[in-house]
């Protein structure tokens, strides 16, 4: 089988994901004033335009709304509102007003206002699953004619390849979650297991791992925590599976502006779909119930000893040591099996709304400069769980351990650049479709890899 990748891609060090920050509906307020704004930019043409004012003619404060995806409630969210108002004190001139909004709803929202240019936000958070569609929606500033040279050079390997599009810093990302295997240590001690390169390897693992501990003659302890609902985070994960095995849902040749798929019915790749839903189908390997079980609910089952692997990204860990501090020193990762790559940078971050003015953008620019600056970057991403975007910020003490090996040897790796395809959503919603008429014993594997042939082939064409 070909493997192909985009030609409008370019290589990175993961996304998406593709789990992001989580908001509740709550939402909060920060205010006060700034100093001047100047920002260097650049001409249409991409050449320095030198510095310029952008304070407002009048002298009233610029203001910047903020759509945030971290709730003020969360340890991490609490920051947000920290940063803003240790910016604004800093800067009298600008004013910062946050709402706090659920991450996946910031997403539906702003895909709503793209005709209500009025409503929409300064700033907004978004990730790199997400930003295809907001890029091809107009919604997305290139940040690169505002962004001061040395913030932008901070960035870590990998981290901006995975903001650009047609040669356009989309957003700036302030953490990268790229999936890997998290996994207990002390089980695959006590079972003898050697950490898994392959598939087969894995769920040979996910099998020694599934045990009656307690003598009942039920299961209680399974190997594998997989998130098998049909949602972005359980399509996000089966994508990345289908590319560490080689296959595409979506591509384009060289010199071609056609999309394509890799997904056929050769049994080459029925085997390979199998191989994923036999583990709860077949092998037992997962706990029950797979279809109801999201990602909090994962989480929680490896957090609670229920599990012994989880493909995630690192935010897993901050779940499980909150959930249970004596897992410390007992968790280990490791990069997803298989020969290709099968993660995304997963980078996660604030845009700049094109919209905005300049004066807007200016003060944006320096606001996302200074909530990324080390000293700030740091409390943040710690108690959150997830790895920093910057060179300076991936060599702090809380990522060196072995529970985070598995994240950074991906990024080292290499990890999937952002695809740049707004259909992307419509062809995940297909494949989630596919394993979870599976997993609900509706269709036989082959029955669900011929409907997902289908359904992506009449996507492709309705898109392109």
């Amino acid at each position: 089988m070909k493997k192909r990748f985009l030609s409008a891609m370019l290589s990175v060090a993961m996304a998406a994901s593709l789990v992001t920050g989580c908001a509740g509906s709550s939402s909060g307020t920060a205010d006060t004033k700034a100093e001047d704004v100047k920002a260097d930019t650049k001409d249409n043409n991409g050449t320095e335009a030198g510095e310029k004012d952008t304070q407002a003619a009048s002298g009233e404060p610029v203001t910047l709304t903020v759509m945030d995806g971290y709730a003020p409630e969360d340890p991490h969210g609490q920051y947000i509102y920290q940063y803003a108002e240790e910016f604004m004190k800093e800067n009298p001139d600008i004013k910062v007003e946050i709402q706090a909004i659920a991450s996946g709803d910031i997403y539906t929202k702003l895909a709503a206002m793209a005709t209500s240019p009025d409503d929409l936000p300064t700033i907004f958070f978004t990730s790199a699953d997400q930003i295809p569609t907001l890029y091809d929606l107009g919604l997305t500033e290139d940040l690169s004619k505002w962004m001061d040279k040395e913030v932008v050079d901070g960035l870590a390997n990998g981290v901006m390849d995975a903001c650009t599009i047609d040669g356009q810093m989309t957003y700036y990302p302030v953490a990268v979650q790229p999936q890997a295997v998290i996994y207990r240590i002390d089980r695959f001690e006590e079972a003898g297991l050697k950490v898994p390169s392959t598939w087969d390897e894995f769920v040979d693992c996910a099998k020694a791992l599934t045990k009656d501990t307690d003598g009942d003659g039920q299961v209680d302890q399974w190997g594998f925590s997989m998130v098998g609902s049909n949602n972005s985070s359980g399509q996000s994960r089966f994508m990345s599976y289908l590319w560490s095995n080689g296959y595409e849902l979506a591509y384009q040749e060289d010199g071609s502006g056609e999309w394509k798929t890799d997904i056929t019915t050769d049994p080459a790749f029925v085997d390979v779909f199998s191989k994923w839903t036999d583990m709860n189908n077949v092998e037992g390997v997962v706990p029950t119930g797979i279809t109801e079980v999201d990602y909090p609910t994962a989480a929680n089952y490896f957090a609670m000893g229920y599990t012994s692997m989880f493909l995630t990204g690192p935010n897993a860990l901050g779940v499980a040591y909150a959930n249970n501090p004596e897992l410390k020193g007992k968790l280990g990762s490791f990069k997803l099996p298989g020969e290709y790559s099968g993660t995304m940078l997963g980078a996660e971050g604030y845009a700049i709304t094109a919209k905005s003015t300049d004066a807007e953008k200016a003060a944006a620019a320096k606001y996302l400069a200074f909530f990324t600056s080390h000293d700030q970057d740091m409390k943040f991403w710690e108690s959150s769980g997830k790895i920093p975007s910057t060179t300076e910020g991936q060599k702090v003490s809380y990522i060196t351990g072995d529970d985070y090996a598995g994240f950074l040897k991906q990024i080292e790796d290499g990890c999937r650049p952002t695809l740049p395809f707004a259909g992307i959503s419509g062809l995940k919603s297909a494949l989630g479709d596919a394993y979870a008429s599976v997993f609900s014993n509706e269709k036989t594997n082959d029955q669900a890899v011929e409907q997902l042939v289908k359904d992506l082939e009449q996507l492709l064409e309705d898109y392109n």
